[in-house]
């Protein structure tokens, strides 16, 4: 066992086809992210989050991400980690923010849980919008967001990484009551 294969549920490429390669525009992006993320949910392909990596400025899609913790037994396996990992596969290169690259955003269905705000941090990423944020998460669904900074945002804008929390925070509100609506399973850890 000297191999990990990560991958994204079948019916991605069929949601990628109904949109365009370039989304310009920042709420546009979030709502692209939300969409996503509910066609994970009511695909039941995984947990209640989608992410995306956009260049910055021209607004070109790079690569897509859903959470799918359960269906790859694999707990790193959230929507932000997948997007960030599969942007570094198609630029071949481990940092999205290398002078080579434009810059890039994350764009994300809800703020980045403990995890996924360190591979941000790592990845090379120079902007994140976020929508839900994770006291939403906690208190609709039940996953632990873990333990990430009291100032957060500053963190981030400490590392060169702008952030714009909250875009359509009621939209991704919706997308994580849907998921509990629609019976999801809430997977953490025993503890």
């Amino acid at each position: 066992m000297n191999q990990l294969n990560l991958t994204l549920p079948n019916w991605i490429d069929s949601f990628l086809a109904k949109y365009p390669k370039i989304i310009s525009d920042p709420e546009e992006q979030m709502r692209f992210v939300l969409a996503l993320t509910e066609r994970n949910i009511r695909e039941k392909t995984g947990g209640p989050f989608g992410a995306a990596v956009f260049e910055q400025d021209s607004g070109k899609l790079v690569s897509v991400g859903v959470n799918v913790v359960i269906q790859q037994n694999c707990s790193a396996a959230h929507a932000e980690m997948m997007a960030l990992m599969l942007a570094q596969k198609e630029l071949d290169h481990y940092d999205l923010g290398d002078a080579r690259f434009p810059a890039h955003r994350l764009v994300t269905s809800g703020k980045m849980c403990a995890m996924c705000l360190g591979n941000v941090c790592w990845s090379g990423i120079k902007e994140v919008l976020s929508s839900a944020e994770p006291e939403d998460v906690e208190k609709i669904t039940g996953f632990d967001e873990g333990p990430a900074p009291q100032n957060y945002n500053q963190e981030l804008e400490r590392r060169g990484i702008k952030i714009k929390p909250e875009l359509l925070r009621s939209e991704g509100q919706a997308v994580l009551q849907l998921y509990v609506d629609l019976g999801g399973h809430v997977y953490n850890a025993t503890r």
